[in-house]
């Protein structure tokens, strides 16, 4: 649901809108897509970075919970219209489900005019809807994003999109973080991550309604086989797997942050979580960050805990937004029992 478009120009409008076809990706596509996209994307933001093909295919094709993508193209082959989405392997009320993250929709600001309200990229978003959405076992329950107001407000017009929650961040200094040693527990920094892992994430899940799985080739995918952001991962031990966290330096909401990227530790288990928060502040002090930001659900115990731990509560401007598929799943219900973390979104 992150469409980010550029103002309009002063371009012929397409004459016959019949001649887009609309349907879905097929292999080969890709540098249609990216042509486009760098293009569309490089003139909203001057500090746009080109994505190459790499970044493109692990960020759908190498995703293990799968991409959804549907495409509006012209009779020879160049792509003017997009919506895209990153699969999420769920789990909700102990049960395997389906979510995705809409992200990197676009449209060709030359192929705007002269389409009927409300739009191609509206169209083309129906059409991904049609194909991905439902309550079937291999269907998505909740098409999930952060979209920009204009996109906000086209989604909630034409598209199904709800409000789940306006995000704050949890921040603090790590020079000033209140972090007393953790006896009997060891830190250890991961290049891949041990099958204890999943036993971990059961645990974890257990506590909360709605959680994305998090199981090694998930986590490996999303943290260690990035072709150009570097993340740490530690893991915290004593006896035991007793918690994990994943780390990076990078722009985020306007300004150079250290990040908490994932938080996976049981509720109550003091320790663990006083040993990776003295990691993760370290990460930052290494890194010349004076803020350590996280991102989490301010229903849950980990939104006290950090705070107790000298976190304190900021404002951001994104806004969480939600199509769901199955009436037991409301947005409000989403507000109250969905855990995520910054590394559920495709903000780091």
């Amino acid at each position: 649901m992150r469409s980010r478009q550029p103002p309009a120009r002063r371009l012929p409008a397409l004459k016959d809108a019949s001649e887009l076809v609309i349907r879905e990706y097929r292999p080969g596509d890709e540098r249609a897509i990216l042509e486009t996209f760098n293009r569309v994307f490089a003139a909203e933001d001057p500090s746009f970075e080109a994505r190459d093909l790499a970044a493109w295919r692990w960020r759908f094709l190498d995703n293990p919970s799968g991409w959804r993508m549907f495409l509006a193209l012209t009779p020879d082959g160049r792509v003017v219209s997009q919506y895209a989405g990153m699969g999420q392997r769920m789990r909700i009320e102990g049960e395997d489900a389906r979510f995705s993250q809409s992200v990197d929709s676009m449209n060709d600001p030359a192929w705007r005019r002269g389409l009927a309200r409300p739009g191609l990229l509206v169209a083309t978003g129906r059409h991904y809807a049609e194909r991905y959405g439902g309550c079937a076992a291999d269907k998505d329950c909740v098409m999930w994003g952060l979209p920009v107001p204009k996109a906000w407000r086209v989604g909630a017009r034409f598209l199904g999109y709800e409000l789940v929650r306006t995000l704050s961040k949890l921040e603090c200094d790590p020079a000033r973080m209140e972090s007393p040693p953790a006896a009997e527990i060891t830190l250890e920094e991961v290049r891949s991550i041990p099958p204890e892992t999943l036993d971990l994430f059961e645990r974890v899940a257990g506590e909360h309604r709605a959680m994305l799985v998090r199981d090694p080739e998930q986590l490996e995918w999303r943290f260690l086989r990035h072709p150009t952001r570097q993340y740490r991962v530690a893991l915290a031990r004593g006896p035991g797997l007793r918690g994990m966290a994943a780390y990076r330096c990078g722009d985020f909401a306007g300004a150079r942050s250290a990040l908490v990227c994932d938080w996976l530790v049981p509720d109550g288990d003091d320790r663990a979580q006083s040993a990776l928060w003295s990691w993760l502040a370290a990460c930052a002090r290494e890194d010349g960050s004076d803020r350590l930001v996280a991102l989490l659900p301010d229903t849950s115990a980990a939104w006290l805990d950090f705070q107790r731990a000298g976190f304190r509560v900021r404002p951001l401007s994104y806004v969480l937004a939600a199509r769901s598929y199955t009436r037991s799943i409301t947005p409000d219900w989403l507000r109250r029992h969905w855990w995520w973390t910054l590394g559920d979104t495709d903000l780091v």
